[in-house]
């Protein structure tokens, strides 16, 4: 019995072994990291031209500052505030060492920056004498937001869009092939 156990346990530390050395191939690095770059230059590009024209006074639209999260959502709650950030992000980053698909390390990317980016201008707005606070200046409906706002929307909602339909294509065409017909016999006839 013990030897069955042992056998179990051992298959699965080989086949969890194998999908990680799968996983951090050079092939699956290589497209993380580009899907990485791709996103620091999207995310990077406006919002740090915007945030340099506010600090430096250039700004003609309006400016809000918000020390809470998700539409003000705990608002004056400085260490809760950095504290789920944080976790957020670090969820999101072990999330992109895992992916194997180029499209889902950019979008993931895309959230990650985005967080990081909050983050960072939440600890530097003590020179705009806004301590604690994130710079938003887009207006959105009833509310301000920025552009790292925008791109942790897009990546999140992205990735979950693109994972639902590809497991539903995925699904579709695993039915067809468990039932003896394939796309391309369909074709022929």
């Amino acid at each position: 019995m013990n030897s069955k156990k042992s056998n179990n346990k051992n298959n699965w530390k080989k086949l969890f072994l194998n999908r990680l050395k799968q996983n951090f191939s050079k092939k699956n690095n290589l497209w993380r990291c580009l899907g990485f770059a791709i996103s620091l230059v999207i995310v990077l590009v406006p919002s740090l031209t915007c945030n340099l024209l506010i600090r430096n006074g250039l700004w003609t639209g309006s400016v809000a500052y918000n020390n809470g999260i998700a539409f003000s959502f705990l608002e004056g709650q400085t260490t809760l505030v950095y504290v789920i950030q944080s976790i957020i992000c670090f969820a999101i980053f072990i999330a992109i060492l895992f992916t194997d698909k180029w499209y889902y390390s950019a979008l993931l990317s895309l959230a990650f920056i985005g967080g990081m980016f909050n983050i960072i201008d939440r600890a530097t707005t003590f020179t705009l004498h806004q301590p604690d606070t994130v710079i938003d200046y887009l207006p959105t409906g009833g509310t301000t937001s920025n552009f790292p706002d925008v791109f942790i929307l897009t990546g999140i909602i992205g990735y979950a869009v693109l994972y639902i339909t590809l497991s539903i294509i995925k699904m579709v065409q695993d039915k067809k092939t468990k039932n003896g017909t394939s796309v391309h016999d369909k074709n022929k006839s």
